[in-house]
This record gives structure tokens, C-alpha cells and sequence, in this order.
């Protein structure tokens, strides 16, 4: 059997399963603990499992794994199984954060993808770095798992990484030279680099990254240039975050009777008992400034109801992020087309002209041309990290 029916049987076999269970793809993801992308891949026979995978699929089904692997011999499973590098093989890997998922793209020494893997959990260099080395490994792994049986592979590698906190400069050499006991070679960039790269190539064009923080990023004269994104509360106008802190603002002006009460004001009140103090206790206990992210969750609840002090908050989001599109149009002198990524960019999407829009790259694009990268490729499409 050749590979692709036994992706087919395999893919037959999981969607069975899920009409026999009535599981959806987003339910079977949360009870394997791997993303619903992966899931998709699977069930479009689009993607080879491990025994590993296959097991973690039965247990989420409640089933044996002989009703995953059901119609495939040992020598189909054999023949599906990805290939384990050599230790002299010299891999590039290229691992990516947005959107808090980790994807991931391996390359060998010939330029052809031997692996790839989409995890759920993103990196950030804010983070412990032992346990970020974790979470990179555990990607790796994933796309590959016959390296964790030989990690000498990693040490011939050349690893390429994009990652939240990039501009934590100190921070991020640090990272590097850790990393260097694990592989050949490190890099970080951010992730605003690779999305208008991918997106863009050498054309020109505004790439808007909106997610937990916001950046923008265009060329100008050459060099790629950046507004935003130095990380929230210094900056990052109408991200995640900021959207968070307004939403507190505007609590407490209608809790003490500055501005009229609103469903908002109420839902958030309703999450702390009723109670100012522990909204702000609940801040200033709070290890990292993501901790506002628990507010703007309850701000896209009330916007999608309709609330109207919600939408007014998201409007002055878009205005603050707007701020930006207009510098980066004044600088260049004309009007770029813009792509939207991010967490929030089908949130802010609609506020656009559409004239102005053109489609993003996509993460599996992203994360290939990662793999690619190098310092002459960045100083070539005017991008300096030094």
C-alpha cells in the first residue's frame, strides 16, 4: 500500500471514529492534547501519525488503537513512518510562536521537509529559558520522534526561532548562547520580520501584527522598518493588553458613576464578587502583564453580544492602531496595502477599507520560510538584528 491510501485509511479510520462518538475535531484536539490544525491535517489525509500519536487519538476516543490503525499491516506502518535523521545529517529547524502555538518545520541537508508540527502553548523569551528549551524540544520531537531517542542530531542542527519578547535584547543573547549547548547554531527573530517577508517577499506593503501587543512593519529605502511592538505597558497601542487595561478603566468610571453602567462594566464587576479591590488585586498579584488578557476575554464576550460600551473600546483600538497605518503612509508617501495578522485581526479587519487589504501568508508559510533564513538573507531584504 502506498503512502498516500494509508493516509487515506488512516484519515477513514479517525472520522468513523468521530461519527460513531460524535466528537468534533475541536473536542478530539482538547482530549489528545494536540491542536485542532493537526487534527484537520489527519482527518484530510494530509498527514502521517505516529504510534505515539496514534495512541493519544484512541485515548481520546475511548478506543483501542487498533481502530486508528484498522486496514494497515506492520510494513504500511513501517512505510508511514517519518524518517529518522542520521547524526550527521545537518538539519536546519525552524520553530515559531504566534498566536501562542508553537509550528514547527524541519529541514535535512537537501532542502526537503522531513517534518513539521503545530503544538499548542507559545514561547516567549520573558520566560524561564530551561523550560522554553522544553517547549522547543518538544516541538521538535513531535515532528520528528525518532530524535528524542538521539538528541546528537539537535547538536548538528541549525535552529531558526521566532519568538514573543524579541526586543528584550539581553535577554535574548542570553537565550542564544544557552541554547548553543543543545544546537549548532541559534537565531531569534521577530515574529513581525517573518510575516511581512513571507508575505510580502520584496514587494512593498504594510504588515500589521495584532495579537497580545501590536506591530507594524513596512519598507522603507530599502530597510525594513518597524512602528509599535516594544511590548506592553511601554507600548503595543489596541492589542490584546491595552484592550484589557480599558477595559478596567472603563469598570471602575462606571462602577463609581463618571460614565452610565454597562453589561461590560456589570460581567466584569460579576467575575470579582462585585468588588474594585480584587480586580485590582488580581492585577498586581499577577507574575506577568498577560494577566490583562483575562479582561479583554471578557470584553470580546460583550462585544459579540452587541454591548455597546464594548464595541466603543475595540473603535479605539482600531483608532490607536490606525495611528500607525497613517505614519507609516506619511513616511512612505502613498498608501500600502495591508495584511492582517494576528489573534485580533479578524476582530479589526472589518474596520478597514477593503481596498486597501490583501491576503496574509500563512503559518505553514511562515514557519517554511524560517527555515530558510539566514543573517545574508535578512541583511539582503534590509533587515538588520545586530
Amino acid at each position: 500500500m502506498d503512502k498516500s491510501k494509508i493516509l487515506t485509511v488512516i484519515a477513514n479510520n479517525v472520522r468513523s471514529l468521530m461519527n460513531q462518538t460524535g466528537l468534533t475535531s475541536t473536542e478530539l484536539a482538547r482530549r489528545c492534547k494536540i491542536s485542532t490544525g493537526t487534527i484537520s491535517k489527519i482527518i484530510n489525509g494530509n498527514m502521517s501519525i505516529t504510534i505515539p500519536m496514534a495512541l493519544n487519538l484512541a485515548e481520546g476516543f475511548g478506543a483501542d488503537v487498533s481502530e486508528i490503525l484498522n486496514g494497515l499491516t506492520d510494513k504500511d506502518l513501517k512505510k508511514s513512518a517519518k524518517p529518522k535523521p542520521q547524526a550527521d545529517d545537518q538539519l536546519t529547524i525552524g520553530v515559531m510562536s504566534i498566536n501562542n502555538k508553537r509550528f514547527t518545520c524541519v529541514k535535512n541537508s537537501s532542502g526537503k521537509i522531513i517534518g513539521t508540527s503545530e503544538l499548542n502553548t507559545g514561547l516567549d523569551l520573558a520566560e524561564a529559558t530551561g523550560g522554553l528549551i522544553q517547549l522547543i524540544q518538544e516541538s521538535i520531537f513531535e515532528a520528528l520522534p525518532g530524535v528524542s531517542e538521539d538528541q546528537n542530531v539537535l547538536k548538528q542542527a541549525k535552529l531558526n526561532l521566532v519568538m514573543q519578547s524579541f526586543e528584550f535584547e539581553d535577554t535574548r543573547h542570553k537565550f542564544e548562547h544557552f541554547a548553543r549547548k543543545y544546537f549548532k547554531e541559534v537565531m531569534v527573530i521577530p515574529d513581525w520580520q517573518i510575516t511581512h517577508l513571507a508575505t510580502f517577499k520584496d514587494g512593498e506593503g504594510i504588515s500589521l501584527v495584532t495579537d497580545k501587543g501590536t506591530s507594524l512593519s513596512f519598507k522603507h529605502n530599502g530597510t525594513l522598518r518597524k512602528l509599535g511592538g516594544w511590548k506592553y505597558p511601554v507600548y503595543d497601542f489596541g492589542g490584546e493588553n491595552w484592550l484589557g487595561v480599558e477595559t478596567i478603566h472603563h469598570t471602575i468610571e462606571a462602577v463609581e458613576g463618571y460614565v452610565p453602567m454597562s453589561r461590560l462594566a456589570q460581567n466584569v464587576m460579576s467575575k470579582f464578587n462585585g468588588k474594585i479591590e480584587k480586580i485590582t488585586e488580581t492585577c498586581f498579584k499577577g507574575s506577568h502583564h498577560d494577566v490583562y488578557m483575562l479582561f479583554t476575554e471578557i470584553l470580546l464576550r460583550s462585544y459579540f453580544t452587541g454591548d455597546p460600551a464594548a464595541k466603543e473600546i475595540i473603535e479605539s483600538g482600531f483608532k490607536a492602531i490606525y495611528r500607525s497605518i497613517e505614519r507609516a503612509d506619511n513616511i512612505s508617501g502613498k498608501q500600502l496595502k495591508i495584511a492582517i495578522n494576528g489573534s485580533l485581526a479578524d476582530l479589526y479587519r472589518k474596520y478597514f477599507d477593503e481596498s486597501r487589504l490583501v491576503p496574509h501568508s500563512s503559518e505553514n508559510e511562515k514557519v517554511e520560510l524560517l527555515t530558510d533564513i539566514s543573517k545574508e538573507y535578512l541583511a539582503k531584504h534590509g533587515v538588520n538584528n545586530t
